[in-house]
C-alpha cells in the first residue's frame, strides 16, 4: 500500500515537472502560439480590454443615472409651491 502511494506521488511530480518545464506543452498562454498579426489574438485582446473597462463603465453608468434622478428631484422641488 505505502509502495503504491509513493508511487504515484512521484509520478505525479515527475509529470508536474515535466508540464512545468514546457509551456507548450502546458498551453499557459492564450496568445503564446499566435502570429502577432493573427486576427484570434487581436480578438483575444479586444477581450481583455472590454473586461477591462466593463467596472468603470459600470459605475459611471450608475452615478450617470443617480446624479440625473438627484438633479430632477431639485428642479421639482424648485418648481413646486411651498405651503
Amino acid at each position: 500500500m505505502i509502495k503504491g502511494t509513493k508511487l504515484k506521488a512521484a509520478a505525479t511530480a515527475i509529470v508536474s515537472a515535466i508540464v512545468a518545464a514546457a509551456p507548450q506543452l502546458a498551453n499557459a498562454c492564450a496568445t503564446c502560439g499566435l502570429s502577432e498579426g493573427d486576427h484570434a489574438s487581436n480578438a483575444y485582446k479586444t477581450s481583455v480590454l472590454f473586461m477591462l473597462m466593463s467596472p468603470y463603465v459600470s459605475f459611471a453608468a450608475i452615478g450617470g443615472v443617480t446624479y440625473f434622478v438627484y438633479r430632477r428631484s431639485q428642479r421639482q422641488e424648485r418648481k413646486s409651491p411651498t405651503k
